[in-house]
């Protein structure tokens, strides 16, 4: 199978655009969204997890679930390719988590790799990407990361510097428990 971003000779390059397919790193139903994770605080690092991408899609949003005190802090919304590489963000500026405790802070996909100003990115599928966040603070509870018992590769990278996004990461590859946000791409 071809890697995310490469398109084989041949190989429909079709998007699905618009509509309303949400593709979220974990299912998610009809459950309080306060039980699905652990409330982390969203220190200087970036925090990823795995998402599967079933289909072609052209990306303009990513979700993030915001702990139970989200408070004033801000993120900043990524996307790695399978290899590590950088796909897409969103303003490096971050946008301020609200108080509406256990909910989404949807945010739009404004840049691409190279952080020119972009309405969306294409994603390739199937194939596999890191969906993360970067925070500002030191927010405690700002927002939702996985606790046991999900086993997806997520973890965080090193510690950074706040809208300092690297051009490429090195993958997870193994579960790090409250390291990987509860997030969807739409």
């Amino acid at each position: 199978m071809p890697s995310a971003g490469i398109n084989p000779v041949g190989v429909s390059t079709g998007s699905a655009q618009g509509g309303s397919l949400l593709i979220a790193s974990i299912p998610i139903g009809p459950i309080a969204l306060a039980s699905l994770g652990a409330n982390t605080t969203d220190v200087i690092q970036l925090f990823l997890t795995e998402i599967f991408i079933p289909c072609n899609r052209f990306a303009t949003k990513i979700g993030i679930l915001q702990g139970g005190t989200a408070g004033t802090d801000s993120i900043i919304g990524v996307i790695y390719d399978s290899a590590g590489a950088l796909v897409g963000s969103t303003t490096l500026a971050g946008t301020a988590l609200n108080s509406s405790a256990n909910t989404f802070l949807e945010m739009a996909i404004i840049r691409d790799s190279a952080g020119v100003l972009v309405t969306g990115v294409q994603l390739f599928g199937p194939g596999q990407y890191f969906v993360g966040c970067q925070g500002n603070g030191t927010a405690a509870g700002a927002i939702q990361t996985y606790a046991a018992p999900y086993l997806m590769p997520c973890n965080s990278a090193a510690a950074g510097v706040f809208a300092t996004l690297p051009a490429s990461i090195t993958v997870p590859t193994a579960f790090v428990s409250s390291k990987g946000p509860i997030a969807y791409i739409k």
